[in-house]
């Protein structure tokens, strides 16, 4: 892995310029100093050029070990990361992705990033909606978002959709900080997870009506979740 992380910096430099390619700005209009300001995605590649050397190899060795699937990645398949880039959405994507790494809050979640280019390579899929949904909220993940948000999952798949008195009741046998995972589960909601839904319940004429919140994840939270589990397996005491 050292050897593969001592040389990804040659790689990296590639991939950068490769994306350049595609990510040229092509009217006179773009170079309006404003406009910049508004948002030029091609920055993003002058951003990770300009990263320290450590930042780089620190999140890039993470996204490696996730890409690979914990074996050690060849030059073969960091290629093929390089190819997967022929028209300028794939570009963004890719060095978007890039910058989500060096940004990420969490070395899991750059793992999980890794995970997630893996297959999009591997099966050669269109940039879906859920796919970027996770490399969004997984920038915003802290470790202890990864680990409470894998307890969210498994409850909620258990019950489809839960109250938080029922997912309480689901991870009772399972050690947890009540207040950190309702955080992670407010995060979830905040980045289109997990979805809060409102039912509203009256048992006859004469009771109060009653509001309550149930939770129930999206696809892209399954889609999360799926990946979660396959890098830190399904023992929720891992």
């Amino acid at each position: 892995m050292d050897k593969i992380v001592q040389g990804s910096k040659d790689l990296f430099e590639k991939a950068l310029k490769h994306m350049e390619r595609y990510m040229q700005v092509r009217d006179d209009f773009l170079e309006n100093d404003i406009v910049q300001l508004i948002g030029d995605s091609s920055k993003i590649v002058g951003f990770l050029r300009g990263s320290s050397e450590l930042i780089i190899r620190k999140k890039f060795e993470s996204f490696l070990k996730g890409f690979s699937l914990e074996q050690e990645p060849t030059e073969a398949q960091l290629e093929k990361l390089i190819k997967y880039i022929d028209n300028e959405t794939k570009a963004e994507f890719i060095a978007d992705s890039f910058s989500k790494i060096l940004l990420a809050q969490s070395s899991k979640a750059c793992m999980i990033m890794g995970s997630i280019l893996n297959d999009i390579l591997a099966n050669k899929d269109n940039l879906s909606h859920e796919h970027l949904t996770c490399f969004n909220v997984l920038l915003n993940f802290y470790d202890m978002d990864i680990g409470n948000f894998k307890l969210l999952h498994f409850a909620l798949t258990e019950r489809r959709k839960a109250n938080w008195e029922s997912l309480n009741f689901v991870l009772r046998d399972t050690y947890y900080e009540h207040s950190s995972l309702f955080i992670t589960l407010e995060k979830s909601i905040s980045n289109q997870i997990i979805i809060r839904d409102i039912e509203t319940t009256r048992r006859n004429r004469k009771t109060e009506v009653k509001n309550e919140e149930y939770y129930r994840l999206t696809r892209s939270g399954k889609l999360l979740g799926s990946y979660v589990n396959r890098i830190f397996g399904t023992n929720l005491a891992e």
